[in-house]
């Protein structure tokens, strides 16, 4: 398993990048992690057929609230909401998973190189 990194000065950042792949006036919801001293959201990036897999790690160090946020990509304002209402933000479920191998691995691998 290998990683790539994309690595940001802020949450705030983190969340203005990934809110970006929202398409315009769909609500979606994209979750982040809490692991360690990272919020990350990671994918899967396609890999031939007999290529070892590589991960997407986006991160950033910093906190967010646990369950669901809502993101102002203007302001950069963080509010934890109870549902989301207002299609012109941007909404993540944070989630503090108790053990993650993938987050283990990739976190441990970015440390080690810097």
């Amino acid at each position: 398993m290998k990683f790539e990194y994309e690595v940001f000065n802020s949450v705030p950042d983190l969340l203005m990048v990934a809110s970006n792949s929202f398409s315009l006036g769909m609500r979606q919801i994209s979750t982040m992690f809490l692991y360690g001293e990272y919020v990350v959201f990671y994918s899967p990036t396609l890999s031939g057929e007999n290529e070892e897999s590589v991960w997407l790690i986006s991160m950033a160090r910093g906190k967010l609230p646990i369950g669901l946020i809502e993101f102002d990509p203007e302001t950069k304002e963080i509010v934890k909401i109870l549902k989301p209402v207002n299609p012109e933000k941007s909404h993540f479920l944070v989630v503090e998973p108790k053990e993650s191998t993938i987050l283990e691995k990739a976190i441990a691998n970015y440390e080690k190189a810097h």
